[in-house]
Formats: C-alpha cells, structure tokens, sequence
C-alpha cells in the first residue's frame, strides 16, 4: 500500500468544517499521479512518438463514513485491488487513528491519444510492477 499525509485546509471544508466532496476526487487522482511517479514512472506523458499516454477514469465510486475535524491530518492509503491487462482497480482510503472518513473506488484504464483517437493500450511492464508492488493483498511469492 502506498500513503502519505496531509493536513486538512480550510480553503477544502465547507463553512462547516467538512471536507467539500470533490476534493477527496482531486486528492484520489493527485495521489495515484504521486505513487506512480514516485516509484519512477510519469504517466500522463509525451512518447517518443508524438502521442500521449494517460490513465483516464472509467468508473468511481465515493462512500462517506464521517468526517475530520479542519485542519486535522489525513492519511490518504492507496491499495491495488485489481490489476489487467489495460486497466487497473486501486482503493483510495482517507483515514486517521479515529476512523475512515471516506473511500473510493477508482477503475483506470491506460490509454495512447493519437492522431486516430484515445485507445485502450496494455500496461507497460514498469507500471504493471508498481502495481504490483501495492497489491492488496499482496501477491505471495
């Protein structure tokens, strides 16, 4: 599993201390970006040959459990649940000590947008050992 923390602004609440629901949508994408280019790999990218790669959403799905308190720290887990051929299936968690207070299901599918159009396109084998890497559960070997 990958995570990070962050301290909840209050430029992301309500006016009444909760956390505005797209945000945990923007910190989702902004922390799957993160694990992956951390791990040395930059999607979203110019190839060699003029087109682009990239990691567009197919399906989310959002449940809220509670809430934070603003400017409490919020630990943002991120898991593999399935990984394809062309696609893959992460787990956002947004947690603390007290509790979850949010989860996400994300369906990503990666892609090469070129002269002909967006097409589906099969994992390259640096991503699919990342993924690999936060598998939830972890593959025994």
């Amino acid at each position: 599993m990958y995570s990070y923390e962050r301290r909840l602004q209050w430029s992301e609440c309500d006016p009444g201390g909760i956390v505005f629901f797209p945000n945990y949508a923007k910190w989702a994408v902004d922390g799957l970006n993160d694990m992956l280019q951390s791990s040395g790999y930059v999607p979203n990218r110019k190839l060699a040959h003029g087109e682009m790669e990239g990691i567009p959403c197919v399906e989310f799905n959002m449940r809220f459990f509670g809430a934070p308190g603003l400017h409490a720290t919020v630990r943002h887990e991120i898991a593999v649940i399935r990984s394809g051929t062309t696609s893959f299936t992460v787990r956002h968690r947004f947690c603390s000590e007290s509790g979850t207070y949010a989860e996400i299901l994300d369906t990503r599918v990666w892609s090469v947008h070129g002269e002909d159009g967006l097409r589906k396109s099969p994992l390259p084998p640096e991503v699919v050992a990342i993924l690999n890497d936060h598998l939830d559960p972890p593959n025994p070997e």
